[in-house]
């Protein structure tokens, strides 16, 4: 049953992924300290990646 719907997962927790490094690297300001903004990021890709892992784990319990 997840799978048909953990692509779309991964797709949705990518996003920021991307919105985040258009942000840092389109930024020439180097007087900015960021710091906060990689906690932030550190703290969700963990969040998403405990996520993926717990769905894809269920995936394959289900294929069994």
């Amino acid at each position: 049953m997840w799978g048909k719907y953990l692509w779309r997962l991964r797709l949705l927790l990518t996003i920021p992924y991307l919105i985040f490094a258009i942000f840092m690297f389109s930024s020439n300001d180097n007087d900015n300290d960021y710091g906060y903004y990689w906690l932030a990021f550190v703290v969700y890709v963990l969040f998403s990646c405990v996520i993926l892992h717990k769905m894809e784990k269920r995936e394959k319990k289900e294929k069994k």
